[in-house]
């Protein structure tokens, strides 16, 4: 998705959507479901740093390669009635059709 990623941490209120983390080494991509973005990526991160992650895999690539070859971002932003498991769904065959290997 093109957006300007300060967009979401200008406006009032949150957003809803798909995040994602992005290994820019080897074309591997975590998604998540959110209620709320911009808290989505302070806690994804967070655990990142501490090496608490749930996504095992992904957090020893974190751990051995760092923060320089990720990126954490909207992926997909959702309107406030949308069905956000199915969205998710979506966006990981997405993913998969482009070659992105999932987390």
């Amino acid at each position: 998705m093109d957006m300007d990623c300060e967009d979401i941490f200008t406006r009032k209120g949150p957003v809803r959507g798909i995040v994602a983390i992005k290994n820019l080494k080897d074309d591997r991509i975590f998604l998540l479901e959110t209620e709320d973005a911009v808290s989505s990526f302070s806690k994804e991160r967070f655990a990142l740093d501490l090496g608490i992650h749930k996504a095992e895999a992904l957090q020893s690539d974190y751990s051995k390669t760092g923060l320089e070859l990720f990126s954490i971002e909207l992926d997909c932003e959702a309107p406030a009635d949308a069905d956000l498991p199915a969205l998710l769904r979506e966006r990981k065959e997405y993913w998969k059709e482009k070659g992105f290997t999932l987390y």
